[in-house]
């Protein structure tokens, strides 16, 4: 049970989890094809649950004037659960969605700008948009999320999730494609080894997508003398 495996050795765990040969010299469409069922197991496991370990912090500086961002690139951009900014040494609460109100307020296609940010919205593919527009570089936004994870595709590449939970998982499929007599068997260890190793990860909070944590709306601040709705 391990994290950071490599991809040869997870190939090499798989040959023995199926009985097949441990011969390294197996022939070519062979290894492809236990790379790609390895690779995609590890996405399935890492979509399938939001991995403690997996959670991660990045900061985005925000700059004058600045309207949209690129969206930290090993984050992933639908797992974020909590947003918040620092503003007068202080971390405050972002909260998610930009729409009518905000800009009845203050208009951020009119170039108006206050600090600190209140609310972020995702922007396209890669970049997010903030509000209102920062009027100084003296405010960071921190993003709380799932990592993406790393490349499982050259031999040397090291597997993020637990390699045991890969390569039972995958030896099953592997197992259930051939219609061998041990699929079942094998399908019901990946699964109850699944079930511990979840269990035994501690989810501390509630996770909000977008920002904020459990439900909150994000920071109520006072901006030039009024009371925005954020």
């Amino acid at each position: 049970m391990a994290r950071g495996t490599s991809l040869s050795q997870l190939r090499d765990q798989l040959r023995a989890e199926i009985g097949a040969s441990a011969n390294p010299a197996m022939g070519t469409n062979a290894v492809h094809s236990m790379n790609l069922l390895l690779s995609r197991t590890q996405e399935r496991l890492w979509n399938d649950f939001d991995w403690p370990f997996m959670v991660v912090d990045r900061d985005v500086p925000m700059q004058t004037g600045q309207r949209y961002y690129a969206f930290p690139s090993d984050l992933d951009f639908n797992r974020v659960f909590q947003t918040d900014v620092k503003y007068s040494s202080t971390w405050r609460t972002v909260g998610y969605d930009i729409g009518v109100e905000q800009f009845n307020f203050m208009d951020s296609d009119e170039g108006e700008r206050q600090d600190p940010v209140l609310r972020w919205q995702h922007t396209g593919d890669v970049q997010f948009e903030v509000w209102p527009i920062p009027a100084s570089n003296d405010t960071t936004i921190r993003f709380k999320g799932v990592r993406n994870l790393k490349p499982l595709v050259m031999d040397t590449d090291i597997c993020d999730l637990d390699d045991k939970l890969i390569v039972l998982f995958a030896a099953a499929e592997m197992l259930a494609h051939n219609k061998a007599a041990d699929a079942d068997t094998k399908a019901a260890l990946a699964t109850s080894y699944y079930s511990r190793l979840r269990g035994n990860s501690m989810k501390s909070g509630m996770f909000t997508y977008g920002g904020g944590s459990g439900g909150s709306k994000g920071f109520n601040g006072m901006m030039g003398g009024k009371m925005p709705n954020p």
